[in-house]
C-alpha cells in the first residue's frame, strides 16, 4: 500500500513498481484506488467502502489471471482503513509504505495538475492529511519522494517491501 498525503506521488511510485516488477517478470498488478472510487452517489467517505469493494473484485480477476502482488495507490488515515484493505484483498500480508515529500514539492505538484476549486481543496486537503497521517502512524516504513526519480524511490520501495533485491530491482 503506497500511503501518503495528497501530491506525495503515490500514483507515480505504483508506476514505477510496476514497471521495475514486469521488467523482473513477476506477476503483479498495480491499481490507483481513487480510480476505483469515481462515482456517485457516494458510498462511504471518499466513497472509500465502493472503492474496497471494486478492489476486492479487480483483486480477484488479477489473481485469476496470474497476479501474486498487488501494488495499491491510496491514502488510509486509521486502522479501519487498512483493516478494510484485508478484507478487500483476503490472505495479503499488506505493507503500507508511506511516501514523504514536503509541503513546497506538493503544493508545486498540486499547482501543475490540479485546477480551479479542484486545486484549492486539494491544496488544502494535502495540509489537513500530512497532519492526520502524521499522527496515525499506520506506515511500516517511510521512503522520501521529494525530488529523486520515480524508479530510485521504486526500487527503495521494492526493497524494504523485501520483494525485489536493490541488485534485481534494476531499470532496463
Amino acid at each position: 500500500m503506497l500511503n501518503g498525503s495528497v501530491g506525495s506521488g503515490k500514483t507515480t511510485i505504483g508506476g514505477a513498481i510496476s514497471g521495475l516488477l514486469a521488467h523482473a517478470a513477476i506477476p503483479h498488478a498495480f491499481v490507483d484506488r481513487d480510480a476505483l472510487a469515481m462515482s456517485w452517489p457516494v458510498r462511504g467517505r471518499f466513497n472509500e467502502d465502493l472503492a474496497n469493494l471494486n478492489l476486492g473484485t479487480v483483486w480477484r480477476n488479477f489473481r485469476a489471471e496470474g497476479a501474486d502482488r498487488l501494488i495499491v495507490a491510496g491514502v488510509v488515515e486509521t486502522p479501519d482503513d487498512v483493516d478494510a484493505l484485508r478484507r478487500a484483498v483476503p490472505g495479503a500480508a499488506i505493507v503500507v509504505c508511506r511516501l514523504l515529500a514536503s509541503a513546497t514539492v506538493r503544493e508545486t505538484r498540486l499547482q501543475t495538475r490540479e485546477h480551479g476549486a479542484s486545486r484549492d481543496w486539494h491544496l488544502a486537503r494535502s495540509k489537513e492529511l500530512e497532519i492526520i497521517l502524521d499522527r496515525a502512524t499506520l506506515e511500516h516504513f517511510s521512503i522520501d519522494n521529494g525530488g529523486r526519480p520515480p524508479d530510485a524511490v521504486a526500487r527503495e520501495v521494492l526493497a524494504r517491501a523485501g520483494w525485489l533485491s536493490g541488485d534485481d530491482a534494476v531499470a532496463p
